[in-house]
């Protein structure tokens, strides 16, 4: 139905599991993806499989704990698609359980 036509999604955690397959489905509707993951060449082959099906997607490395990867990761989706719409933040180990408010920085 391509819901997501011309959309351009940036994925956090997508070299593999749910955001794996949250940038296929997304692709699938219409979106472009930039797959963000600390693991790059699992990143890179799922990027090179999306596009093997003839969808648009890139891959970066990208420490979601680091500051200046995130503004390095927006800055490449501009480069890469011109804007970004969709931010899909699911990268991460959740070792403590504690309620999103109170998650530092440091965790």
């Amino acid at each position: 139905m391509n819901k997501l036509n011309g959309k351009i999604a940036i994925v956090t955690g997508a070299a593999s599991g749910m955001s794996k397959s949250i940038a296929e489905l997304y692709t699938a509707e219409g979106a472009a993806v930039m797959l963000a993951d600390f693991n790059l060449e699992g990143a890179q082959a799922v990027a090179q499989e999306l596009k093997d099906k003839g969808f648009k997607a890139e891959a970066i490395k990208v420490d979601v704990a680091n500051s200046d990867d995130l503004n390095e990761m927006f800055k490449q989706t501009i480069n890469a698609f011109g804007s970004y719409d969709i931010l899909v933040n699911n990268a991460g180990v959740m070792d403590s359980f504690e309620p999103v408010g109170e998650v530092t920085d440091e965790n």
